[in-house]
């Protein structure tokens, strides 16, 4: 027995309520079950219930054994006060509020159907990877669709968290924030934590004073990321150590200064290197003074798009590294990279600010947006295809990701609509 599968018997009431009573004999009457709640406090609020010849309006707590209220602390904390009705699966201990009185408890190990309980079992302890996949196609095409978007505003949501998360660390300065997140980004999975670590360690203002000069700019970006060499035939290589140099004395930046061995080259592609990807950045910060003011005037996908077309300076088109020419032209920051960093930073930054400003066409811009990036490809969406389940669109993609990782991962199916969909209570 899991809470999960009790949250479930009380929010869709599927459970024998003839003669329902409490467990000293009182009579209850289930007039509005309540609303989940899924942050903290009680388990059920605005619940509306009739205990005796009283109606009550409060919440309602769910647990497996009622001790659970005294294991979780619920008699320490002020939320629990308005707590109406405990549910549990079986009472091993009587509940008692701060007053002195019992608390009203439904107990329901004799009321839940026996089908149900194995049906729910069934479907989330079996060992396949999606829990319902054997069943998935035959759920109606509508539910299916609708807990995908669920699933990606869930997951759109949880991203722009970090977003705010940043902000506030950043004091509410949305440009500083929008340029450390574009650094997150183009360290992408391997270099993220460098990246961030440098655009930290490398304020923005800075960046946007030397912003016409892109030499300068890599100049401050490579130096504090400790690419730079005082010893080199490298030209180009000695012009940036020597810019850096002055820009070093001038603001004083060698204390945040990150050492080589932090950045990750090998088993990358070099169209991946961190070197590359620190001129691409560079690049993408010397076209526009606010970059976070440039992303919020874009309504067109097509100009979002083609901002991160960037052109890096003469040297990166034969470099991947310092010092190491190659022979054919480096390729511009490709496709694929675009679409990443457009899905994972971007719409994120967009979504946070919509809230922020209680504007909500951020947010439909953005969702916009992911609608028009193709699907995104990667193991999980190519488990889903082998259920028939294809995406159009990143959208869609994000929804499968986040419902493959939350969802089916944690065989969390009774938060699902597809998984408990499947399941036939028989009350």
């Amino acid at each position: 027995m899991t809470e999960s599968f009790l949250h479930y018997l009380w929010q869709f009431q599927y459970f024998d309520k003839k003669g329902l009573v409490t467990t000293t004999g009182e009579p209850i009457t289930i007039l509005n079950q309540g609303i989940l709640n899924t942050d903290a406090g009680p388990d059920f609020s605005q619940v509306k219930i009739k205990i005796g010849a009283i109606d009550w309006a409060g919440s309602v707590e769910i647990h497996i054994q009622s001790s659970g209220w005294y294991e979780h602390k619920h008699h320490e904390d002020a939320a629990y006060e308005n707590v109406v009705l405990h549910v549990v699966w079986e009472e091993n201990k009587p509940v008692q509020r701060k007053d002195g009185t019992r608390l009203p408890t439904l107990e329901l190990k004799d009321r839940a159907d026996k089908i149900l309980q194995k049906s729910y079992q069934k479907l989330v302890t079996n060992t396949a990877v999606i829990p319902c996949q054997s069943v998935f196609e035959n759920v109606n095409a509508v539910t299916r669709h609708s807990m995908i978007d669920k699933a990606a505003m869930i997951r759109l949501e949880e991203k722009s968290k970090q977003v705010l998360k940043l902000l506030e660390a950043n004091q509410g300065d949305w440009e500083e924030t929008v340029y450390q997140l574009l650094a997150l980004g183009f360290g992408f999975k391997v270099n993220k934590d460098p990246f961030l670590q440098l655009a930290k360690a490398l304020p923005y203002k800075l960046i946007r004073k030397h912003r016409a000069k892109v030499e300068q700019v890599e100049a401050l970006l490579f130096g504090q990321a400790g690419f730079l060499m005082a010893k080199t035939k490298d030209e180009y290589l000695a012009q940036l150590y020597n810019e850096f140099e002055f820009l070093t004395k001038k603001y004083n930046l060698t204390q945040n200064q990150l050492h080589p061995s932090q950045w990750k080259f090998l088993r990358l592609r070099p169209a991946n290197f961190p070197s590359l990807r620190i001129a691409q950045f560079a690049a993408l910060l010397s076209i526009k003074e606010n970059i976070f003011s440039t992303l919020l005037e874009i309504e067109n996908y097509r100009d979002l798009e083609s901002l991160f077309r960037v052109q890096t300076s003469p040297y990166w088109k034969q470099h991947y590294r310092f010092s190491k020419p190659v022979s054919g032209a480096v390729p511009e920051l490709g496709t694929d990279s675009r679409e990443v960093l457009l899905i994972n930073t971007v719409i994120p930054i967009l979504i946070a600010y919509g809230q922020s400003r209680d504007d909500w066409s951020y947010v439909d811009r953005a969702v916009q947006f992911l609608q028009q990036i193709p699907a995104e490809k990667n193991k999980i969406t190519r488990t889903w295809q082998q259920l028939n389940c294809v995406a159009t669109n990143a959208f869609e993609t994000q929804g499968l990701i986040e419902l493959y990782n939350n969802f089916c991962q944690r065989r969390a199916c009774l938060n699902c609509t597809i998984g408990s969909a499947r399941l036939k209570p028989v009350v």
